[in-house]
């Protein structure tokens, strides 16, 4: 047994004051309890064992993405243990006021390699660019990165979080099928922050097999709608700009199957403003995306009827964003 073993089996905790309808019931998933800090934990387990078992991941080689959320440390996490070289490409310039420092810092302490990437490139002169187009080109860009380092060397293996259908596997196979167990089954609603989509979309395969009735709530941050990029398809026409092959990204795999049945917009304060609460008044020391899944979750148990149960998920812990403080930005 190592640590890997322990990646998930977290509990499912009732919330007792954060709430505003006491006749629903809202539980919360504590995934900031895996061991590097996220549920992102889970999906870079799997990531790696399936790249392992299809021999594109071979002793001695390097595990590949962009990040500058939480699925960076995860895969250095994973990485360290199993004996592979992690690197990282994180953007020179962010789109907004959100800082990665502590995200970067931590997969830094696993040993991983992290490259920034000069943006400059990305949308070139064009200043006529929407901030959706900006977004998906910023994002496309450093896909580029990704790809191109491992075309040319046979011992890089690219883990592409937004489009590697095993992200949201994971999430079907394990945090949907404890979210059963735990509830007993009496679940009526599933809500999630939509980041690489690979959580909203797994656990919510595995609730609707269980019961076809549940419903699904898609949170998103106010100043990241990665739905529209992705939607609209303009990462798309970046990625070929970029002479790049055509993904299909996870969010895609989520609006085509309809699963949605509203999206909340939450913004930076409300997401603060909870994961306050959490800390203060149920002793959960978690993260913004955790605070804004929380919020939303109260949102929906106002319309929901008496006895309903709603789930949703403890992104990450508080730990990663004190370099914010007391300023934390909701970032997927």
């Amino acid at each position: 047994m190592n640590i890997l073993d322990q990646i998930g089996k977290t509990p499912a905790v009732k919330l007792s004051k954060v709430i505003e309808n006491p006749d629903v019931d809202v539980y919360v998933k504590c995934e900031y309890l895996n061991p590097s800090g996220s549920i992102k934990d889970r999906m870079a387990l799997r990531m790696v064992e399936e790249a392992e078992k299809a021999g594109k991941l071979k002793t001695g080689g390097t595990i590949l993405d962009q990040s500058t959320g939480n699925t960076g440390p995860a895969l250095a996490f994973v990485g360290a243990v199993k004996g592979y070289h992690v690197h990282l490409f994180v953007p020179d310039q962010l789109g907004s006021a959100y800082d990665p420092a502590d995200r970067i810092r931590i997969a830094r302490m696993f040993g991983c390699t992290v490259e920034e990437v000069d943006m400059s490139g990305a949308v070139g002169k064009n200043e006529s660019l929407t901030g959706v187009e900006i977004a998906a080109a910023n994002v496309a860009y450093r896909m580029k990165q990704c790809f191109e380092l491992e075309k040319k060397d046979p011992d890089v293996w690219w883990a592409n979080q937004l489009c590697n259908l095993d992200n949201a596997l994971a999430n079907k196979d394990t945090t949907g099928v404890e979210i059963v167990e735990q509830l007993e089954g009496k679940v009526d609603a599933w809500v999630a922050s939509i980041g690489s989509g690979g959580t909203l979309l797994g656990v919510a395969e595995t609730l609707k097999a269980h019961n076809p009735s549940v419903t699904i709530t898609g949170v998103v941050p106010s100043d990241d709608l990665r739905i529209d990029w992705v939607g609209s398809g303009a990462v798309h026409k970046f990625l070929e700009q970029y002479g790049m092959p055509r993904y299909k990204f996870i969010i895609e795999s989520i609006l085509e199957k309809d699963l949605l049945d509203q999206t909340i917009i939450v913004r930076n304060e409300d997401a603060r403003n909870m994961a306050d609460r959490l800390s203060r008044e149920e002793g959960l020391f978690c993260g913004m995306s955790s605070g804004a899944n929380v919020y939303a979750a109260v949102q929906r148990a106002k319309e929901m009827k008496a006895g309903s149960k709603i789930v949703t998920v403890l992104v990450d812990n508080r730990y990663r964003y004190f370099t914010e403080h007391p300023n934390e930005h909701y970032v997927v």
